[in-house]
C-alpha cells in the first residue's frame, strides 16, 4: 500500500508539474495539457490505471482517492463549465431566449428540434402576351383600358410578389470562453434546385456577429470539394479559411449527426463527427472571450436536435 501510494503521488507530482508549466508559461500560446501535450495525456492515463487498482484492491483511503480524482479531473477536461445549453423542447414555434432570428426563419419543430428551410428561388413569371397579337393594336389597347376600369384599378400597379429569403440567420448572445467545447445534434435534408446548399455556425465577436469562426457544412459535395471547412470572419468582412475536409459526410439520412468542436487555450481546435476526428489545426486569432453563438442556413434544410457548449472557469 505504501509503495502504490508513493507511486501515485509521484505520478500525480509530475503531472501537476507539468500541467503547471503548461498553464502558466509563455504560455497563452501553448496548449491545455489534457488536450494538447502527448505525454501527459500518458500520465494522465498511467494515474488512472492506479487509481483504478486502488479502489478495486482497496489499497488506498476512498476519501483521499476521491479527492485525487477530482484534482486529476480538471487536467483531463479543462473545460469544466457550462456555458450554454439548449434541446429545443419549448412549444414554440419561436426558440426561447436568448436564441434571436435576425434573418429568415428559424422555428422550433417538435419532431427536429430548431429548424430552419431555405427554398430554391421561384423562377421568375415568364412575362404573359395578350391573345390575338395579331388584332388591331386600338382594340388591345381600348380592351386593357376598360378591364382597368372594371376592375377599380385604373391608376394602381399590380402588387410585386413577396421575395422568398435566400438565407436564414439566427444568433444566441451569451459569453462563450476562448477556450470551449462545443457539441451539436444535426439533421439536413437536400432541398430540390438549391445549388449549393450550406449551413454553418460557430462563436462570434461583436454586437453584428461579423467576426469569429464558422464551421461550414456542404450537402452533397462534388469528389475533391470540402464536406466541411473552418472559417475565420474578421471584422472588417474578411473571410478566410483555416482548415478544411474532403471526407465525405453525409447528414441527410434523416439520423441526426453528433459534430463536437473544442478549443483550447493555446487555439488548437479539434472537430469530430460521429465521434470520429476529421480536422486538427491551431490559429490564434482570437484572444478574446466570444459573444455567442450563430447559424447561418444558405440553402436546404437543416435541424439541431440540441446544442451545448462548455467553456473554462480559470
Amino acid at each position: 500500500m505504501r509503495n502504490l501510494r508513493s507511486v501515485i503521488a509521484g505520478l500525480a507530482l509530475a503531472a501537476f508539474a507539468a500541467g503547471a508549466a503548461s498553464w502558466s508559461g509563455p504560455a497563452a500560446a501553448q496548449a491545455d495539457p489534457a488536450v494538447g501535450d502527448p505525454q501527459l495525456r500518458v500520465l494522465l492515463k498511467e494515474l488512472n490505471e492506479l487509481f483504478d487498482r486502488g479502489e478495486r484492491e482497496r489499497l488506498i483511503d476512498p476519501w483521499y482517492l476521491r479527492d485525487l480524482r477530482k484534482v486529476l479531473g480538471r487536467y483531463e477536461n479543462p473545460w469544466d463549465k457550462r456555458l450554454f445549453s439548449d434541446d429545443f423542447s419549448g412549444r414554440g414555434p419561436q426558440p426561447d431566449p436568448p436564441w434571436q432570428v435576425t434573418a429568415g426563419e428559424f422555428l422550433i419543430d417538435w419532431r427536429y428540434g430548431l429548424r430552419s428551410v431555405i427554398e430554391a428561388p421561384a423562377p421568375a413569371p415568364a412575362e404573359t402576351q395578350e391573345r390575338g397579337a395579331g388584332k388591331d393594336p386600338i382594340k388591345q389597347l381600348f380592351g386593357q383600358f376598360l378591364k382597368q376600369t372594371l376592375q377599380g384599378r385604373q391608376d394602381q400597379q399590380p402588387a410585386a410578389p413577396p421575395v422568398a429569403p435566400t438565407y436564414a440567420a439566427a444568433i444566441a448572445p451569451v459569453r462563450i470562453t476562448n477556450a470551449f467545447s462545443l457539441r451539436l445534434e444535426l439533421t439536413a435534408r437536400l432541398v430540390p434546385g438549391v445549388a449549393e446548399p450550406r449551413f454553418e455556425f460557430g462563436p462570434y465577436q461583436g454586437a453584428n456577429a461579423s467576426a469569429g469562426y464558422r464551421l461550414a457544412y456542404n450537402p452533397g459535395a462534388r469528389a475533391g470539394a470540402p464536406s466541411l471547412e473552418l472559417l475565420r470572419l474578421s471584422s472588417r468582412g474578411g473571410v478566410s479559411t483555416v482548415e478544411l475536409t474532403d471526407k465525405p459526410l453525409k447528414f441527410e439520412d434523416g439520423k441526426p449527426h453528433v459534430i463536437e468542436w473544442s478549443r483550447d487555450r493555446g487555439g488548437r481546435m479539434v472537430v469530430k463527427v460521429d465521434g470520429a476526428q476529421v480536422m486538427e489545426v491551431t490559429d490564434r486569432s482570437f484572444r478574446d472571450p466570444f459573444d455567442g453563438i450563430a447559424l447561418v442556413n444558405s440553402g436546404g434544410d437543416y435541424a439541431l436536435r440540441s446544442i451545448t457548449v462548455d467553456g473554462t472557469s480559470r
